[in-house]
Formats: C-alpha cells, sequence, structure tokens
C-alpha cells in the first residue's frame, strides 16, 4: 500500500502518523484501527494479536500460531517419531540416575 495512503502530511510537509482515539470497552480500554493501517498489516477481523509495552510506547503486532503438543505430533505414533529424529541431536553420554528409552 501506498505510504501516503496511510499518512498525512503537516502543514511544514513532514509526515504524519494516523491518531486514533482511545475509548472504554467494559472495564477495558480499546483502540479502533483505521481500514487502511488494518490492511497493510494484514489484520483482519476476529484475528488475534499480541501487545506490548516497549520503550514507554505500545506495539501491536499479529499472533503467530499456536499448536498444542497433540496438534504438533498428529499422523504419527511416538515410535514413528523416533524413528525419523531418533539421531537428529547427540546429547552426549548419559549421566546421573535418568531412565533413557532405547
Amino acid at each position: 500500500m501506498d505510504r501516503s495512503a496511510m499518512f498525512g502530511i503537516s502543514a511544514n510537509g513532514e509526515e504524519m502518523m494516523p491518531q486514533v482515539t482511545v475509548g472504554r470497552w467494559g472495564r477495558s480500554l480499546a483502540i479502533r484501527l483505521p481500514d487502511e493501517i488494518a490492511r497493510a498489516a494484514g489484520i483482519s477481523d476476529g484475528e488475534r494479536i499480541e501487545v506490548e509495552v516497549r520503550d514507554g510506547g505500545i506495539m501491536i503486532r499479529r499472533a503467530g500460531p499456536h499448536f498444542t503438543l497433540e496438534e504438533l505430533f498428529r499422523g504419527k505414533t511416538a515410535q514413528q517419531w523416533r524413528a525419523i529424529y531418533g539421531g537428529a541431536f547427540d546429547w552426549g553420554a548419559d549421566v546421573g540416575g535418568e531412565a533413557v528409552e532405547e
């Protein structure tokens, strides 16, 4: 998207970031993202985002996917995964009293 569609130009010719108003949503505060900003970021209605405070500012970014272990390992048995990746890492010799399956 063309930056000029997202940013305004001030009286002295400098780019101005879009401004939004903070409002109340229940007991929380909320902001509404302008459509051009949401489209440029690829954010759609109902999508989860991550919000953090950084250096006194607010950072908003698309949330990465979250998977359960069941979802990650679906489709293969434990034995199949071990056969594929069993030798992928060399952790060194066994130490201590842990039980090691071979």
